[in-house]
């Protein structure tokens, strides 16, 4: 089992040092709109060399749905919560068009205030980028591992094997414009 894991670390070291000569150098930083059940709003993509950063700001528009069609009046749980999203993934060009970009992401609810909690893991994200155009789609497909939860006290953390489920809720998919 060790062999793997060693083996695994230095695959994942040579992929990140061969993106920045596979992946499409990108026209600069994006902005956009995504959607998704626990995250709808807007998101900026940044590219910085080899890496590119993703941040968003959302309302969890799917559970809002959900509560509201249950009846739900009070809606107290999440009322002031905001979801922020966030990934650091490498690019890979699959083609003239489209990319592929592989790395970490979280998504948190949070009131800006007393703190957040939320999930982190895995991403990839596909994104086609329309020819002769400043526009692209993309599909962000989230693999949670872990829980996380941040406030005044900085506590946080456990790990669940059924925490990946998560996974079919922080997906998301949008629209990014270049500029």
């Amino acid at each position: 089992m060790r062999r793997y894991m060693q083996l695994s670390v230095i695959l994942a070291i040579l992929i990140l040092l061969a993106a920045p000569l596979a992946a499409r150098p990108n026209q600069g930083p994006a902005i956009g709109v995504q959607a998704g059940f626990l995250a709808t709003g807007i998101v900026v993509d940044i590219p910085l060399g080899g890496i590119s950063l993703n941040a968003g700001v959302n309302y969890p528009l799917g559970f809002k749905y959900i509560e509201w069609a249950a009846g739900e009046t009070d809606g107290d749980f999440f009322m002031p919560y905001f979801t922020v999203t966030g990934d650091i993934t490498v690019p890979f060009a699959l083609g003239e068009n489209f990319d592929l970009k592989v790395g970490l992401s979280t998504l948190a609810f949070t009131d800006f205030e007393t703190g957040m909690f939320g999930v982190a893991g895995g991403a990839v994200k596909g994104e086609y980028w329309i020819p002769n155009k400043d526009m692209g789609l993309f599909v962000n497909l989230n693999v949670p591992v872990a829980v996380y939860i941040l406030t005044e006290d900085q506590q946080w953390g456990m790990v669940n094997a059924f925490i990946p489920l998560v996974g079919l809720f922080t997906t998301t998919a949008g629209v990014l414009w270049t500029f």
